[in-house]
């Protein structure tokens, strides 16, 4: 099992970042690169977003596990077809406020791997999480 720990400051309220991450099913509001297709199956916690990436046969599916909005965090697995040779991925978001207009997005992503797969899967994730950061925060200041 692999955990990754990645953080980034966001000079925008809490608020803003939180209401873009829990909008799961709005996906594409801030995610920065044009997707081949997005597509939604169900709705509220349990519901799917499948994310349709150039150059991929198969979709990222990513299930919305939990969401607690009192301390802004949000859990969610990648399910179905996995990318990057992973076996199985978990991820936890949580926002937390370093001032009036200000937070930090810690995001932690714990995965297993098919054997000699590892790093493949952690730089596929890396740059996931930095682009999921660009556009959180690009997006976050427009609001």
């Amino acid at each position: 099992m692999v955990e990754l720990n990645v953080s980034k400051d966001f000079d925008v309220a809490a608020e803003k970042v939180w209401a873009l991450l829990v909008d799961f099913g709005e996906f594409e509001k801030w995610w920065p690169i044009e997707l081949d297709r997005f597509e939604l199956e169900g709705e509220g916690l349990g519901m799917i977003r499948h994310l349709y990436l150039n150059g991929l046969a198969d979709p990222v599916s990513e299930r919305l596990d939990s969401l607690d909005h009192e301390n802004m965090v949000l859990c969610l697995s990648i399910i179905r077809v996995m990318p990057a040779g992973m076996t199985e991925y978990n991820a936890t978001g949580t926002i937390t406020k370093t001032g009036p207009d200000s937070c930090r997005m810690d995001y932690k992503g714990v995965f297993t791997a098919e054997k000699g797969r590892d790093e493949g899967a952690s730089s596929f994730l890396l740059g996931a999480y930095e682009t999921m950061f660009q556009g959180i925060g690009d997006t976050a200041k427009q609001m």
